[in-house]
């Protein structure tokens, strides 16, 4: 009696979708291509650094919890962070350096996603830092900010926390400061 079932994937005309394929394709080999290149400006960014005794890894805020002395902390909503006074991580150092440069391939499949959405012009949600004096910290973006600065962001939507804490801080003295005393990390 029902013989004749018609299969909706087979011997109908769907719309070609060979367009966007083809977008998704160049999208994806200039994200890749992206990635090798940060990865490989890590490399450079590094080993100059290096050379120069200069701070390469991205500062540990679980690690300067105890040499700081936090008086309370307050919620600072969104904002426009410059991608440049974020110095480190709420305890993932490992993946990035300083300059926010993948450390290794294991990155890849997460930072070219990420890359693809950026060149899509997808909405993005914001990155969340945690602010202390000048300096940011990020608790949970880092791939975002990455890929931001890999295609020449300078600045990203942050949702910020900020901690209240006095000068000194352990990160000054490796960092750059501009004429009016903003903290800024080292260019790539």
């Amino acid at each position: 009696m029902f013989d004749n079932r018609i299969n909706l994937f087979q011997n109908t005309d769907l719309p070609d979708h060979a367009g966007s394929r083809a977008v998704y394709a160049h999208q994806y080999n200039t994200a890749l291509t992206q990635f090798r290149s940060a990865l490989f400006k890590g490399k450079i960014f590094r080993l100059r650094r290096k050379l120069s005794k200069l701070k390469q890894d991205l500062y540990d805020l679980n690690a300067l919890k105890p040499d700081l002395h936090v008086r309370g902390s307050s919620y600072a909503g969104i904002k426009v962070v410059s991608i440049r006074s974020i110095v480190g991580s709420e305890g993932r150092t490992t993946d990035f350096d300083l300059g926010f440069h993948p450390l290794t391939e294991a990155a890849r499949e997460r930072w070219v996603s990420m890359a693809i959405a950026y060149l899509s012009r997808l909405p993005i949600p914001p990155v969340q830092l945690i602010q202390v004096g000048d300096a940011y910290f990020v608790r949970d973006g880092h791939h975002r900010i990455s890929v931001s600065r890999a295609f020449g962001q300078t600045a990203i939507d942050a949702e910020v926390i900020t901690w209240k804490d006095s000068p000194p801080f352990p990160w000054q003295p490796d960092v750059c400061c501009t004429a009016n005393n903003t903290l800024l990390a080292p260019e790539s």
